[in-house]
C-alpha cells in the first residue's frame, strides 16, 4: 500500500511538472514571437528610414507609364537589398560571382562582317532537344568587365521566362579572332546592326529584344538613337548602363580600384592582338601597354585603329547618348545611385522626364550590375529587365492587331 502511495505521488508529481512546463512554454513562444517582429519592425523602419525602398520609376507622364506600371512587378515592389550585402562594393562583386544553377550550353556561330571583321553569337541552350521557334530572341550585349558567371545569370533568367538568349561577342573580344586591324569603339553600333541584320533573317518572325550590361549599354543605346524606327527591335534594356563614356574614362570620383581593373582587362584585350593591331601605322603598342589611365590608353588605342585624330571627335562620334532623340523603341534603365562606376550626378534623369520612350529603373542601391536581394541572392534588375520586356512585346503585338503603332 505504501508502494503504490509513493507511486501515485511521483506520478502527481511528473503531471503537475508537465502541466507547468507546458503552461510556461507558451509566454515564452509569445514573448520569444513579439522580440523577432520587434526586431524586424526596427530593421524596417531602418531600412525605411536610410533609402528609398524603391526603385522609384522616371518617365515622362504618358500613356505608356501607367501601363509599365502594372504590368512591372519590380517596378511596384519595395526593394531591399540582401541584408549581408549593403555595401555597393560588394553588389558590385556578387554580380561577377553569382552563377546560375543551371549553366547554359552555347552553341557558338562565326559571323564575317563586311570589312573582312569577325563577330560571335553564342546560343545558350538548357535542353537536349528543344524546339525553339515559339520562343522570341533576345540579343544580351556584355560589357568589358562582365563576367561569364554575369553572362550565363542573365541568360538562364532569360530562358526560364520563355526568351531564347543569343550573346554579341565583340570582334576580338571572348576568344573571338581579331581578323582585322580594327577593334570596336565604345559606342560604335555597326557591327551590332550587321549580327541584328542577321538574327533577324534566320529568325524570321521571332520579336526581337535586347539586353546590355554595363559598358555594353554604350552599343546598344548607340544603335537605338542611331538606327531609330528601323532598329528591328520592339524594346531594350540597359543595366547598369555608362551615360557618358568621357565621365568614365577621367572622372577621379571613379574609386581607382575599378579604373585599375578597367584599363588593365584592355591591355590584356591589346596583348592578345598586338600581332593584328601592329599593321596600324599610327598605334604604338609599347605606349598603349604603359599607360597609366584608361584616356590614354583610349587615344593611343581604340582612336588610332578607328582612325580618329582627336579625342574631341572620339567622343562626338562615340557618346551613347549622341543621338537619343531618335529612339523610337520603349527602353528601360536600371542605374543605381550608389553605383561606383557611374557616379550618381551623371545620371541624366532629365532626359528620362523629357523623352516618351525612356524609363529610368533607379534605387538608392545596388552597385554596379548588382542589385541582389534575398538572402540567397537574386538580382531584382534582371527579373525587371524582362518582365519589361515581355510586357513592350505584349503592348506591341495588340497595337499591330489594332492597326496602330506602339501608343506614347
Amino acid at each position: 500500500i505504501a508502494g503504490d502511495c509513493v507511486g501515485n505521488g511521483w506520478r502527481t508529481l511528473l503531471q503537475a511538472t508537465r502541466v507547468t512546463k507546458e503552461e510556461a512554454f507558451l509566454p515564452f513562444f509569445v514573448l520569444k514571437g513579439g522580440l523577432f517582429f520587434f526586431i524586424l519592425y526596427v530593421a524596417w523602419i531602418y531600412v525605411d528610414s536610410n533609402y528609398d525602398l524603391g526603385p522609384r520609376l522616371v518617365s515622362k507622364n504618358s500613356s505608356l507609364r501607367p501601363y509599365f506600371l502594372q504590368k512591372c512587378l519590380g517596378l511596384r515592389s519595395p526593394f531591399v537589398p540582401t541584408p549581408w550585402a549593403l555595401s555597393p562594393h560588394v553588389q558590385t562583386a556578387l554580380s561577377a560571382v553569382v552563377c546560375p544553377g543551371t549553366e547554359p550550353r552555347f552553341q557558338r556561330e562565326y559571323l564575317e562582317l563586311k570589312d573582312g571583321g569577325v563577330v560571335a553569337l553564342d546560343w545558350a541552350n538548357y535542353e537536349e532537344k528543344t524546339l525553339n521557334d515559339h520562343r522570341s530572341v533576345v540579343i544580351v550585349v556584355s560589357g568589358v568587365v562582365t563576367t561569364g558567371d554575369g553572362v550565363a545569370r542573365v541568360c538562364h533568367g532569360a530562358w526560364r521566362r520563355g526568351f531564347r538568349p543569343v550573346v554579341f561577342r565583340q570582334r576580338g573580344h571572348t576568344d573571338v579572332p581579331l581578323t582585322t586591324p580594327r577593334l570596336q569603339s565604345f559606342g560604335d553600333p555597326s557591327d551590332f546592326r550587321e549580327a541584328l541584320e542577321y538574327i533577324r533573317a534566320t529568325n524570321p518572325g521571332s520579336d526581337l529584344t535586347a539586353v546590355s550590361l554595363s559598358t555594353g549599354c554604350g552599343v546598344l543605346i548607340s544603335y537605338l538613337g542611331e538606327y531609330g524606327s528601323s532598329t528591328y527591335l520592339t524594346a531594350a534594356v540597359c543595366i547598369s548602363p555608362i551615360y557618358c563614356a568621357e565621365t568614365l574614362y577621367s572622372s577621379q570620383a571613379i574609386p581607382s580600384l575599378y579604373r585599375w581593373i578597367l584599363l588593365q582587362r584592355q591591355k590584356a584585350l591589346l596583348l592578345s592582338h598586338v600581332s593584328c593591331l601592329q599593321k596600324v601605322d599610327a598605334l604604338d603598342s609599347a605606349s598603349a601597354l604603359r599607360s597609366g589611365s584608361m584616356v590614354e590608353f583610349e587615344e593611343i588605342v581604340f582612336s588610332k585603329t578607328n582612325g580618329v585624330h582627336t579625342m574631341e571627335d572620339y567622343w562626338e562620334q562615340n557618346e551613347p547618348t549622341r543621338e537619343i532623340d531618335e529612339v523610337a523603341v520603349p527602353l528601360l534603365c536600371i542605374s543605381s545611385k550608389d553605383d561606383p562606376l557611374v557616379p550618381k550626378e551623371s545620371i541624366p534623369t532629365e532626359l528620362f522626364l523629357t523623352y516618351p520612350h525612356f524609363f529610368l529603373a533607379l534605387t538608392e542601391k545596388g552597385g554596379h550590375c548588382g542589385f541582389f536581394e534575398g538572402f540567397q541572392p537574386e538580382s531584382r534588375a534582371e527579373r525587371l529587365a524582362f518582365e519589361f520586356l515581355r510586357a513592350a512585346q505584349k503592348l506591341n503585338m495588340a497595337a499591330h492587331a489594332n492597326g496602330n503603332g506602339m501608343m506614347v
